[in-house]
């Protein structure tokens, strides 16, 4: 059951409805089975960036897949994400993307 969790800076609130669907069918492109997949978004009230600090625009996604599989599997799914948020974030915000594992034992369905 994999989980895309995306937080970001509320000011990019407009476009997550379509970020959050785009990065749904990107990782079922990748190859994971659509039906299994959860993405939400989490808009950040408070937030400081690098420099920039409070004024600061940030979007940051958690890819969190059950525990199992290669380095070389996880990067086939997470890159096609972060380069899809790249592309669709303004220039001057933060992206960044992060991969975890989730433990079979203690994940529950």
């Amino acid at each position: 059951m994999p989980h895309i969790i995306v937080e970001y800076s509320p000011s990019l609130d407009d476009q997550m409805p379509t970020l959050l669907e785009n990065l749904h069918n990107t990782l079922a492109e990748a190859g994971v089975d659509k039906g299994r997949i959860k993405t939400r978004g989490i808009a950040v009230d408070h937030n400081v960036v690098g420099t920039v600090g409070s004024k600061g625009l940030m979007l940051h996604a958690t890819l969190l897949l059950l525990e199992g599989r290669d380095v070389a599997t996880k990067k086939s799914y997470a890159t096609p994400l972060h380069n899809l948020m790249k592309r669709t974030a303004p220039e001057d915000c933060a992206v960044t993307l992060e991969v975890r594992d989730m433990v079979n034992d203690t994940y529950y369905l």
